[in-house]
């Protein structure tokens, strides 16, 4: 669909750029984005794809030490991989074009009947219950194809296509076999590229972006090794983060006197201006409307029921973050059902995952490296003595956690909500799932909030200053 965005000539600019331009891409992007926008072609620079994930990993991030980073994806500039290291300034050390990684995870996630580019979290989250001794086999083929040998990735078998190479060659495997050979796989790679870039950088201290940083289960492994001080995922620091990321870098390269600030927090949408049609709405169509209340609704999501929260501006990225989250009792497993039956529509092997208070992420993360987790970018082991408070919120077979560790200034309201909730269960975090219906855009307006909750079983929506319920809640 046509952004409303977008001038009504423009099928005839992009026809136009393509009749006239037969050499450099780049000169036809120059020109189409100067049509577009109206602006002289000399003054659009380019970016490399590459520098902008480095930038972006790093200054996006709190960390301002001596850093490594590094960037991985299917593909950005002619580069699917690099490593640089933050000081003084970021220095690019080396740039590869045959890491594999991002292209596997499309390919499998096609040869398992999913979307490419889309899906690949869903065979990440399939992963977990395949268990090793039986994913061994599959393992092995994928470890014929590419290896680390010290910062560089060199290969055993060089396939002429990597989609039927591996149709081809894991036949007969099941698919969840499938899914944890290639995770493992994954892991296995990451961290010996890591490790040895730490060690030949002498850095203790990590930033990852490009699209393969989505991978949590990775990202736990990279955080696990003993040379890892701290590592800091930045929200989605896949492409979506890109034009951040190219601002950092001519901010860097232009304007050297400006301290480059990270970022406080991820609420940097749009705020909800169109309240006030949609109460009335709710009104005229015999909805219960309150002013809202902390303590109401944190009692609500006690007894079971399943509220929405649009409040606020809206998250950057693929992560919510309370301000358009739907939100349950994290100790109802039942709820996981209800919540995919009644809302959300989602594959059942996927999890969930927990907003939980900064005060109170030590009763249930293992970190004993303290790493700071604010944006959902990270996956934890789970202490056993406590998972029994968040078990909805857990992948239900390896139980680990996808949390967002919510710190009271990034958030108050939202924190006084998940506070409320502890003082009534003692229970320090909430379930907490994007608002939206599987498969459509996370919520944005008042206008889609209220669409969402009227045709899904969403018990009550919490917009703005207002609470409105259906009848039928507990």
């Amino acid at each position: 669909m046509r952004s409303k965005h977008v001038p009504g000539d423009w099928d005839k600019i992009i026809d136009t750029v393509r009749k006239n331009y037969k050499g450099d891409f780049q000169d036809v992007r120059r020109e189409i984005a100067s049509k577009h926008l109206g602006i002289d072609p000399k003054k659009i620079i380019f970016i490399n794809h590459h520098r902008a994930h480095a930038y972006y990993a790093y200054y996006a991030s709190p960390l301002r030490d001596k850093a490594l980073i590094l960037t991985a994806d299917a593909w950005g500039d002619g580069v699917n991989a690099s490593i640089n290291v933050a000081g003084d300034k970021i220095t690019n050390l080396c740039n590869f074009s045959n890491f594999i990684i991002g292209r596997l995870y499309r390919y499998i996630t096609l040869i398992l009947g999913m979307k490419p580019s889309e899906h690949e979290y869903k065979v990440m989250g399939l992963s977990a219950y395949a268990k090793s001794k039986y994913y061994q086999k599959a393992l092995d083929v994928f470890k014929k194809l590419m290896y680390v040998d010290g910062l560089e990735f060199k290969y055993r078998e060089v396939p002429s296509d990597l989609y039927f190479y591996f149709r081809n060659k894991l036949e007969g495997f099941r698919f969840d076999v499938i899914a944890g050979a290639l995770q493992q796989y994954t892991q296995d790679i990451l961290t010996d590229w890591a490790s040895n870039a730490l060690k030949i950088t002498d850095t203790r201290k990590i930033c990852f972006s490009g699209g393969v940083a989505m991978n949590i289960k990775a990202i736990m492994e990279i955080a696990k090794l003993p040379a890892v001080e701290d590592i800091f995922i930045c929200p989605s620091p896949s492409d979506d983060s890109l034009a951040m990321g190219s601002a950092y870098v001519v901010a860097d390269d232009f304007f050297k006197d400006i301290p480059l600030k990270s970022l406080d927090n991820a609420y940097l949408g749009l705020d909800i201006n169109d309240t006030e049609d949609v109460i009335k709405q709710a009104y005229s169509n015999g909805y219960k409307i309150s002013r809202y209340n902390p303590k109401e609704a944190a009692d609500m999501i006690v007894k079971g029921n399943i509220i929405a929260r649009c409040v606020g501006r809206n998250e950057f990225g693929a992560r919510a973050l309370g301000n358009r989250s739907i939100l349950a009792n994290p100790q109802k497993l039942e709820i996981v059902k209800t919540i995919n039956e009644k809302i959300k529509s989602r594959d059942f092997w996927m999890p969930f995952a927990p907003s939980i208070l900064s005060e109170k992420a030590d009763d249930y993360l293992v970190n004993p490296k303290g790493l700071k987790s604010p944006y959902m970018t990270m996956a934890f082991e789970t202490k056993p003595s406590t998972r029994g408070d968040l078990k909805a919120a857990l992948h239900q077979y390896d139980l680990t956690t996808r949390p967002q560790v919510l710190e009271r200034e990034t958030n108050p309201q939202y924190h006084e909500l998940i506070w409320e909730f502890y003082k009534l269960t003692g229970v320090g975090g909430v379930l907490n799932t994007s608002f939206n219906v599987h498969g459509e855009p996370i919520v944005q307006t008042a206008k889609d909030a209220f669409d969402v909750f009227e045709r899904t079983g969403l018990d009550a929506l919490v917009l703005g200053d207002n609470l409105i319920q259906k009848n039928e809640q507990k």
